[in-house]
């Protein structure tokens, strides 16, 4: 595949051209990676004032008192979106949902305990924990290979 750049003032607003005769599995996965780019954030509401959420600084998007809160490293912020809504476009392709009420950054997990029998724990680097449903198991093992 070549790569061509051109810089010119008159472009206010990037754009992308993709010339190939046909689309490969190679050409989808790259437009799929783009369209993902502009979803990167989240719009989270803490007292009255709207903040734009890096995708990369939230920990995991769970229900909360009937609401939708998003645990990031510098706070909680209360999203307007739904889970499944969520989930349905996720903010990057490491965002996984562990059971009815949680999606969690897989980039955030340090490590996963399997001692206990048919469930998962989910360790982050901040040390907090999730734990994954029994139903979800199987989604979150094979996500990650095990």
């Amino acid at each position: 595949m070549d790569i061509k750049i051109v810089i010119d003032e008159k472009f206010n607003t990037p754009c992308l051209t993709i010339y190939t005769d046909k689309i490969t599995e190679d050409i989808q996965t790259l437009i799929d990676q783009l369209g993902h780019i502009s979803n990167q954030r989240l719009l989270g509401y803490e007292n009255g004032e709207v903040f734009m959420l890096d995708s990369s600084t939230v920990l995991s998007i769970r229900t909360e008192g009937g609401k939708i809160v998003a645990l990031c490293d510098e706070g909680t912020y209360i999203l307007k979106n739904r889970l499944y809504e969520i989930e349905k476009h996720p903010p990057s392709k490491y965002f996984v949902r562990i059971s009815n009420s949680e999606i969690v950054n897989f980039q955030k997990v340090k490590s996963l305990d399997l001692s206990l029998t048919g469930t998962i724990t989910l360790k982050f680097k901040n040390g907090d924990k999730s734990y994954v449903s029994r139903r979800y198991v199987d989604k979150i093992k094979s996500h990650l290979g095990l």
